[in-house]
Formats: structure tokens, C-alpha cells, sequence
């Protein structure tokens, strides 16, 4: 559905996207007949605001590396505008109805296309997923997270362009392992002879078979990118994709304005309201599987009682954040699960309440000695830091406003920020456990699965629960929807353990995000996707 948003209120926009179920709409000036005299032709100048630590997915938590690998690596399944799988290394989606999931749910296999190559010229086959596989469970190496691969009992090369999932049991979301947003397969022939893949050249300058090859890494500047001649759909049509990095969510707008840009994906929605009148710009507003949230340490003694954390929930009024700082581009929600998801719930957040919480943390014994103090339980002030992305200055915006939301109850808070690429890394302070509060942004797949990131197995260095939770009732919800592949069951554990986390807040739903996007008008096939990347159709794209 297109709708023309100038005209809706912000409440509108996101009623408007989230009944779409993810499709977006198009305002802007339009460009002269023939085109934007500043239009490169065959080239695309996109922007992206943080520069990946590695081109091997496995090794990264962040969003910069799911857009870089679309364009290097061709995984199983890609989604497109829709949110739905695209085959792409993989020729069908495995079902129990097509019987490439065996009946008991045991064995999904993935019949792969015979005409796929390495940009080298190597045939890619089953060995290279059979080694990704080894190289993602076998411990050697760093990766960002094993969950869901470890649930891999063997893979099973069933010739070269046909490979097999024997699971330890049943797990649903296993048909989406090796896709878009999770490890898409990497080269067996040049990397298997290594006992650990990682901190290799390959990592900087990888030989994969996407639509595009690496041609240029400029660190801090540039990531420039050529056609692949061998790309099994043919080369694309464009002769180039520069991505430049800029930090600066003001200096991307100004160059947008300039046409120094063509594509930037993902307006810091303060100042979404100034593209409209950027002359040849089409504007995209699209609710999209990205959510922001805030993180709450369970290790630090502080956030271990319940009490303290529902009290800083019921504290923020994140409808304000959402409205002052976010351009009202946000649509409020309590749950992980995307509200275009097949499993989407009701499970509503915990009521903006500060005179509950109050009362709350009175009754557990966190006192204030004095009005407007801060509060006090065996000696110990209630005080803690908050840590965001250094980069984005909305990101500082809503800190400040969540600092002045809690002291206005007796909790203490300063804000404590790192770069993105420290804040994410393997070694920084989420995974590392040394933080208190973080206000960040998760993208979600097109399964709901997160047992990954919430799950008693997988707090880190295991997993990605870098809230440092574990709640066997969650883990068993989460268990029961991993192993079953009826979608009305599935639903149901998800709605249950939804309510469960609001009520224990380990971490807190901030909103949905509805993702601005300003690009170029005589930029064609671009196809914004709800879920992961919206490079998953790079090599149809044409300028």
C-alpha cells in the first residue's frame, strides 16, 4: 500500500505502517523529466554510520556487517520487501509439506543451486556449509553467537549441491540458519586449512559469491564495492556501491541535501522533517523488524531485584522519548516479537507509573533521606550509568531525558558512552558484563526465536544474553517454541514468555522502529525490506 505520510500525524504513521505490515510510503519534490543532473550514473553512494570490525559475519554484532555481507556473500535464503524468504544459495524453502523436513522434524534439508561460484571460480557446494558449520560450533573461533547451530547434532553433504541438518531434536528455527542476518557459508577451499578463521587477511578482503566484490577499503572513510562477473543471477547492474562511513547523523543529512549522497538508510528521525524538501529525493517510511531497547545488568547487585527494574521501567516515559526524540517514528510495544511477525502478540509493556514505582521501592526498602535525594538501602545509593552509542546524538537525547525520568524518583544515573564498535565488541562492555544500563538497538529475523539472547545457556562469553538473565520458565517457553513447528503452539510459548519478561524486565521494549530512508528518485528497484538488510536486492538495483 503507498499512502502519501505529509499529511498524516505521527500517530498515523505508525498505524499506517504497522497495518502495511511493514510497507512503506514515498513523499519528496520530484526531479526534473531527465533526471537529477547530480546523479552518478551506475553509481550508488550510500551511507552507513559505523564501520563493520569484519567482513566475516560470524565474527560481528552489528547492523553495518548484515549490509556489507548482502552485498559480498550469498547466504540460504534472502527476504525481501515483504519480510519473506527469497532462495538464493538454497533453490527451496524447506517444509514438512514439500518433505524436506523429515516428519519427525529431525532433518531439514536444503537443496543448493548448481550454478553458484566463488568470485575465484570455485563451484560453491554443500562442503562449504558443512565447514562453516565445524568452523561456527567447534570452539576455535570467536564467533559473535553459536545459538541455533548448536543445535546441529551433524551436516551432512548429500553430494555437492544438497545438504542436510541432522538436529539433536527438533528445532524450528534451524530452516533460517545460514540466511540473511544470521553466518551465510564461506569458501571451504581457502579457509579450511586454518585452525582459526578469524584475525586472517581473508576477514578484510574475503573472496565470496554475492553480487559484489570488495574493491576498496578505505578505513574510517570508505567501503567501495564492483560487480561480481560471477554472480550465479549475472552481474549487477550497477558498476559500483560506495559506502561511506559517517559517524554524524547531521553530516549525512547535509550531504544528502549536497547529493553527495545518494542512498541514507536510516534518517536520525529528529530531522527526518527536512528531507521532504530536498529537491530529487524520494523518502521511505517503513516500520521495520528493529527494535530499541533498554538493557538492564542483572550481575550488578543493583539490577539483580526485580523491584528496582520494574521501578525504572514504570519510570521512563518512553512515548515522550519516543515523540521528542525520535520524531514520533517509533511504535510503542512490550514484546521482541516484530508487530508484522506471523507469531505477533498483545503482550503490552509495564504503565508509565513513577508514583507506583515510588511507592515500590519504598516498600523494598530503597529510601530517600531527604526530598529529591537519592535513594539509600544498607548504605548503598541507588545509582547507576547509562551507555549508548557515542555517535548518535538522539541516542544522547533520550539518555539525558531517561536520567532526568529517574532521578525525579530517587534514582541516580549518569550517562557512560562508548563508540559503536567498542560497545558491541566481543571483549567491550555488554558482553563483557561492564555496564549497568544500555539503550540500544536489536534487529530481529524473521523467526522470533531469542533464546539465543535471553536463554540460561547463552550468557556470555556462550551466547548473546548480555542482559546476563536466566529464568527456566522463559527457557522452557522458549525450548517448547524452538522444537515444535506448529505456528499456533509456537505463538502461544512466545506470548507466554513475553509476559513473563515485561513483568521481569530484565531488559525493557522501548518501541519498534519505523525507518526513514531518503534516497536519490532516479535510484530504481530499491526495495526497502522490513527484516535484516535492505541490500537483499543490491544486484537489481540501477541509478
Amino acid at each position: 500500500m503507498t499512502i502519501r505520510l505529509a499529511a498524516l500525524s505521527l500517530a498515523a504513521v505508525a498505524l499506517a505502517c504497522a497495518a502495511a505490515l511493514g510497507g512503506c510510503s514515498r513523499e519528496g519534490i520530484k526531479p526534473p523529466a531527465n533526471g537529477n543532473p547530480w546523479t552518478v550514473h551506475g553509481v550508488v553512494r550510500i551511507v552507513d554510520n559505523e564501520e563493520p570490525n569484519s567482513l566475516v559475519r560470524m565474527f560481528s554484532h552489528q547492523a553495518a556487517a548484515d549490509d556489507v555481507t548482502a552485498l559480498l556473500f550469498e547466504p540460504l535464503f534472502r527476504f525481501d520487501e515483504h519480510g519473506e524468504p527469497v532462495p538464493a544459495l538454497a533453490t527451496t524453502f524447506p517444509t514438512q509439506a514439500n518433505g524436506l523436513i523429515s516428519k519427525d522434524g529431525l532433518r531439514i534439508t536444503f537443496p543448493l543451486r548448481a550454478d553458484a561460484r566463488w568470485s575465484d571460480g570455485a563451484p560453491v557446494t554443500s562442503s562449504d556449509v558443512v565447514f562453516t558449520w565445524h568452523a561456527i560450533v567447534d570452539g576455535r573461533n570467536p564467533v559473535a553467537s553459536t545459538a541455533g547451530y548448536d543445535a546441529i547434532a551433524d551436516m551432512v553433504a548429500d553430494g555437492p549441491h544438497r545438504v542436510t541438518m541432522v538436529l539433536k531434536q527438533a528445532y524450528a528455527p534451524a530452516v533460517f540458519l545460514f540466511s540473511e542476518g544470521s553466518y551465510p557459508p564461506l569458501p571451504s577451499h581457502l579457509l579450511a586449512g586454518y585452525p582459526r578463521i578469524d584475525h586472517l587477511p581473508y576477514d578484510a578482503d574475503p573472496v565470496g559469491d554475492g553480487p559484489f566484490l570488495l574493491a576498496r577499503w578505505i578505513h574510517g572513510s570508505d567501503l567501495i564495492f564492483a560487480p561480481n562477473p560471477r554472480y550465479w543471477r549475472g552481474p549487477p547492474h550497477l558498476r559500483e556501491i560506495d559506502i561511506r562511513i559517517i559517524p554524524n547523523s547531521v553530516t549525512d543529512v547535509d550531504a544528502l541535501k549536497t547529493h553527495e549522497i545518494d542512498v541514507l538508510d536510516g534518517v536520525s528521525k529528529n530531522l527526518a522533517g527536512q528531507l521532504a524538501s530536498i529537491p530529487g529525493v524520494d523518502v521511505v517510511h517503513q516500520l521495520s523488524a528493529n527494535y530499541r531497547h533498554l538493557d538492564l545488568n542483572t550481575r550488578n547487585p543493583l539490577l539483580a531485584d526485580v523491584v528496582v527494574r520494574r521501578a525504572i521501567a514504570q519510570s521512563i516515559d518512553f512515548e515522550r522519548i519516543i515523540h521528542d526524540v525520535y520524531g514520533g517514528f517509533g511504535l510503542r510495544s512490550g514484546t521482541t516479537v516484530p508487530p508484522m511477525s506471523w507469531a505477533a502478540n498483545g503482550v503490552r509493556p509495564l504503565p508509565f507509573d513513577p508514583a507506583g514505582a515510588s511507592l515500590a521501592l519504598d516498600a523494598d526498602g530503597w529510601l530517600a533521606p531527604a526530598p529529591g535525594a537519592v535513594r539509600m538501602k544498607d548504605g548503598r545509593p541507588l545509582s547507576l550509568a547509562i551507555s549508548s552509542s557515542s555517535e548518535s546524538t538522539p541516542n544522547q537525547e533520550a539518555e539525558e531525558l531517561i536520567v532526568d525520568d529517574l532521578r525525579r524518583v530517587g534514582i541516580d544515573v549518569h550517562i557512560k558512552n562508548y563508540a559503536t564498535t567498542t560497545l558491541f565488541a566481543p571483549d567491550g562492555p555488554l558482553y563483557g558484563g561492564h555496564y549497568d544500563m544500555a539503550w540500544i538497538v536489536d534487529t530481529e529475523g524473521t523467526d522470533p526465536d531469542i533464546l539465543g539472547s535471553i536463554g540460561c545457556a547463552y550468557i556470555p562469553p556462550a551466547g548473546a544474553d548480555t542482559v546476563f538473565y536466566c529464568n527456566p520458565r522463559v527457557d522452557a517457553l522458549l525450548r517448547d517454541a524452538e522444537t515444535h513447528y506448529d505456528a499456533g503452539r509456537r505463538r502461544r510459548d512466545y506470548a507466554d514468555a513475553s509476559r513473563i519478561l515485561v513483568g521481569d524486565a530484565p531488559f525493557v521494549v522501548a518501541y519498534w522502529e519505523i525507518n526513514v530512508i531518503g534516497y536519490d528518485s532516479d535510484l530504481r528497484n530499491f526495495r526497502p525490506s522490513p527484516y535484516i538488510t535492505d541490500f537483499w536486492n543490491a544486484w537489481e538495483w540501477r541509478i
